[in-house]
């Protein structure tokens, strides 16, 4: 090494600097331009993260208001449902009660029919046999039509 002038050995000791800071910035060069790279790509994930968010808190947010809106659209017909069941039974029981009363109109009309004959007959001057005859009404019952119509002649 004594035969190599010493410019010689500090050009080559320079060289050799120069090559490691060249490599040395070529590779800072290189990572700079990665580490913005993954930076940039780091913002758009955490603006779409943002944005998913708000997406999200809007979608719970109109999933409650449906859920209110559901619950109160289930109680109101559940509250229709229970007025038209108490409409309902009120009618039931009303064509009930006038059921009853028009089978007992109809089982009621044809002795009130007779009656009625016979008091017509009555009026008319029928004797007892031809009212019991004509309207199938037992003998008590054509003797008190008789006094009944007696009374109240006399009373007129």
């Amino acid at each position: 090494m004594e035969n190599i002038p010493a410019n010689l050995i500090s050009l080559a000791a320079f060289s050799l600097v120069m090559l490691v800071a060249l490599l040395l910035l070529t590779l800072k060069n290189r990572l700079s331009g990665r580490i913005i790279e993954l930076t940039q790509k780091t913002n758009s994930q955490e603006l779409l993260l943002l944005e998913l968010q708000t997406q999200l808190m809007q979608t719970q947010k109109q999933l409650l208001e449906n859920t209110q809106q559901w619950d109160e659209a289930q109680l109101e017909n559940e509250q229709v449902s229970k007025q038209l069941e108490h409409r309902i039974k009120v009618n039931q029981e009303q064509f009930s009660t006038q059921f009853q009363t028009i089978e007992q109109l109809l089982h009621q009309q044809p002795e009130d029919k007779l009656y009625s004959r016979a008091q017509k007959l009555v009026e008319l001057g029928a004797d007892i046999e031809e009212i019991m005859r004509e309207c199938d009404i037992p003998r008590p019952e054509a003797e008190m039509l008789l006094a009944v119509h007696r009374q109240q002649s006399n009373k007129s």
